[in-house]
C-alpha cells in the first residue's frame, strides 16, 4: 500500500498518527484523575446498568458511569468482562463501584446467535436479565455531561429507549429503514459494505417486513425494559438473518447493533432518545447543547472535546461529593 503514496500522503498520514497518540495520551493523564475520586453511593436495585468492559477501557469505564449514575442515584452494576481485566482493574472497579458484580464473557451462551465479537454474547446476557431488570447498557466511551431525564423517565416508565441518529430520529418500519440503506447504497456507489450495512439493506426480505419495526440507531446506549422482551425473538431474528446474508457474514463485527436495533424497536413503548441532545460525537455533528455524547472509534479525540468533557465532570463530581460530605455532617 505505501508504495503507491507519495511522499505528501505519508507524511499526512504519520503526521495524523502522531497527533491522534498525543490526543489519547493527553486524554489518558486527565481521565485518571479519576482514580483520586470518591467511589459512587450504590443504592437500591433499579436499574440495572451493565457494560462489556475490556482492560484498556477501565479509566474511560469509570467516566461513563459515574457520569450516568450520579443522574439516577440508585441501581446495581453489572460489568462483562471480555477476558482482559486483571485482579488490579476489578479492585479498581470494586472500590469505585462498591458491589459491583463481574461475569466471565465465556460463561455466557448465545445459543442459536452468533459467538463473534464479544457483543453478542453481551446482548443475549442483557434478555436473559430483563426478566427481572430494567437494564441499561452503556459502552465505556460514554459520557453524560447534563441532565437525562428522557432516560430517567424511560426507567420510570419501564420503556425501552435507542440512541439515535441523524438518520434514525425515530421508529419506522424495517421496509422503510431497508429502502433507506439501499438507497445509500446506490447513491454513493458503494461497495463491500460492511456486515451491518448489508444486514439493514436487506430488511426489507423479512416476513411482515412492512409489519416490523426497525431505527438506524447505535448500540452504544440502549434501555432494555423489564418483561419486554424473550429469547426466542432475538434467536428467530437471528436465524432470519443468518439465512439472507449467510451465517459466515452474520457472524461478521457490527451484525450484533442490527440485532439490538430490531429487537429495542418492537419493545412495546419503545422511543428514540431525542437527537442531537443524545448523539454520536462524529466530525459533522453540530456543537451545542449535547447531554450524552458517544465518543465512537475513530473520532473519539477529535478537537479535544472528550478531555475537556471529562475534566468538566470530575470537577462537578468532586463538587457533588463535597456538597454531600457538608450535608452529612450538618
Amino acid at each position: 500500500m505505501a508504495a503507491w503514496l507519495n511522499d505528501n500522503q505519508l507524511w499526512s498520514r504519520a503526521a495524523s498518527r502522531v497527533e491522534r497518540s498525543w490526543a489519547k495520551f493527553s486524554f489518558d493523564r486527565v481521565a485518571a484523575k479519576l482514580l483520586n475520586t470518591e467511589p459512587l453511593p450504590i443504592q437500591g436495585d433499579s436499574p440495572l446498568f451493565l457494560s462489556l468492559i475490556c482492560h484498556r477501557d477501565i479509566i474511560s469505564y469509570l467516566a461513563a458511569i459515574k457520569s450516568l449514575y450520579v443522574q439516577f442515584g440508585r441501581g446495581r452494576v453489572l460489568v462483562v468482562d471480555d477476558g482482559s481485566l486483571t485482579a488490579r482493574d476489578q479492585g479498581i472497579l470494586s472500590y469505585h463501584i462498591p458491589g459491583v458484580k463481574f461475569v466471565d464473557l465465556k460463561t455466557i451462551q448465545t445459543g442459536p446467535a452468533p459467538r463473534a465479537d464479544f457483543f453478542w454474547e453481551r446482548l443475549v446476557k442483557i434478555i436473559q436479565l430483563t426478566s427481572d431488570n430494567y437494564v441499561i447498557q452503556l459502552d465505556a466511551d460514554t459520557l453524560v455531561s447534563d441532565s437525562i431525564p428522557e432516560v430517567v423517565q424511560c426507567w420510570k416508565d419501564n420503556k425501552s429507549f435507542l440512541l439515535g441518529t441523524d438518520a434514525g430520529k425515530s421508529i419506522s418500519t424495517a421496509l422503510d429503514a431497508a429502502r433507506m440503506v439501499q438507497g445509500w447504497i446506490k447513491k454513493y456507489g458503494w461497495t463491500n459494505v460492511p456486515a451491518g450495512t448489508e444486514a439493514e439493506a436487506s430488511l426489507d426480505r423479512l416476513p411482515e417486513a412492512a409489519d416490523r419495526s426497525y431505527v438506524h440507531a447505535s448500540a452504544g446506549f440502549a434501555g432494555f425494559a423489564r418483561g419486554a422482551f424473550c429469547i426466542a425473538d432475538l434467536e428467530w431474528f437471528s436465524t432470519e438473518m443468518s439465512q439472507m446474508l449467510g451465517v459466515q457474514r452474520w457472524m461478521e463485527y457490527g451484525t450484533e447493533q442490527i440485532a439490538s436495533n430490531y429487537i429495542l424497536a418492537n419493545s412495546p413503548g419503545a422511543v428514540v432518545l431525542p437527537f442531537p441532545r443524545y448523539a454520536c460525537f462524529e466530525p459533522h455533528l453540530e456543537r451545542g447543547d449535547h447531554a450524552f455524547l458517544h465518543f465512537i472509534g475513530s473520532y473519539r479525540y477529535n478537537d479535544g472535546v472528550y478531555l475537556r468533557r471529562v475534566a468538566e465532570f470530575i470537577a462537578r463530581y468532586k463538587k457533588l461529593n463535597i456538597r454531600n460530605e457538608s450535608q452529612t455532617a450538618a
